[in-house]
C-alpha cells in the first residue's frame, strides 16, 4: 500500500515516522533502518531486509563467478574469436 504523508524536520534534523506506516511496516521501538541517499530522494529499509538483499546479491555474484570461472575455456578461446572476426 502506498502511503503520502507530510512530516516535518525538527531543528536536530529528526523526523517521526507516522504511527500507521510504523504499524504496517513492523517498525518497533529500537528496530534498525537504514537510511539510503539515491539521486536526492531517501529511502529508509529495515536493516534485516537490507542485509537479506545483500546477501543474496554477494551470492548471486558468487554463482556467476563460478559460471564465468567454469565457462572461461569456452568463451576465451581465439579459434571462435578468428571466426566472429569475419562479422
Amino acid at each position: 500500500m502506498n502511503v503520502l504523508e507530510t512530516i516535518k524536520v525538527s531543528s536536530r534534523g529528526q523526523i517521526v515516522i507516522p504511527e500507521g506506516v510504523r504499524n504496517d511496516l513492523d517498525i518497533k521501538e529500537g528496530c534498525k533502518l537504514i537510511l539510503i541517499e539515491d539521486n536526492g530522494k531517501i529511502v529508509l529499509e529495515k536493516e534485516a531486509e537490507f542485509l537479506k538483499k545483500l546477501k543474496d546479491q554477494q551470492e548471486k555474484a558468487g554463482w556467476l563467478a563460478v559460471a564465468e570461472k567454469s565457462l572461461e575455456k569456452v568463451w576465451n578461446n581465439k579459434k571462435d574469436d578468428k571466426i566472429w572476426a569475419k562479422y
